[in-house]
């Protein structure tokens, strides 16, 4: 009969997350895993089966607070074109405040890992589907409510959204100044227009 675990898994999950995501997987290594949850390597490998496992566990556990974020400004009271709006700005402030300049866990991965491991390039295509499925109902619910224009076309114009925003999750970890990020913002807003 399997040992039950004496530790909270998911702080465990947050704590292994944030050393991935400031190291990338390759660079993060058994002894690092131990160091940030306090926890042996036998038991790390017993609750998680292996380190890509775990790295695994901590991507979906970020994917699901990056939708929590993304369905807060999506069920909001702002119209479509201020929700987009809002999703950038508020990604540049956590941008602004990050001094590891981390970047987006994502972003790092499929660079790092995409086309290495086929799970770790399914779980990055689906959070991509995920991201451009915002940027369509965002666009969608501008149009309805008058804020983008209806001339864009939906699909092409969420797919440039989430790239943009994918690509200022870049810039943001080697240029740090506001404004110069806000003129991104400012840019690449302008396709909604």
């Amino acid at each position: 009969m399997p040992r039950s675990e004496v530790f909270n898994r998911d702080e465990v999950l947050e704590k292994a997350k944030n050393v991935f995501w400031l190291k990338g997987y390759n660079a993060t290594s058994m002894q690092d895993l131990v160091n940030a949850t306090g926890l042996n390597r036998s038991s790390i490998y017993n609750s998680f089966e292996s380190k890509l496992n775990l790295y695994k566990l901590t991507l979906e556990k970020y994917q699901n607070e990056g939708v929590g974020f993304f369905e807060v400004i999506t069920h909001s009271n702002l119209n479509g074109f201020d929700s987009v709006k809002k999703i950038f700005e508020t990604t540049l402030n956590l941008m602004i405040k990050d001094a590891n300049r981390k970047g987006c866990m994502f972003v790092n991965c499929n660079t790092e890992m995409g086309n290495q491991n086929m799970l770790l390039k399914n779980l990055t295509k689906k959070n991509q589907h995920i991201l451009i499925g915002f940027f369509e109902s965002l666009i969608k619910k501008g149009q309805i409510d008058g804020s983008i224009s209806k001339e864009r076309e939906v699909a092409s114009s969420a797919i440039f959204l989430a790239s943009s925003f994918q690509g200022f999750r870049i810039t943001g970890m080697n240029i740090s100044d506001a404004k110069s990020l806000q003129s991104i913002i400012k840019n690449t807003l302008t396709i909604l227009k």
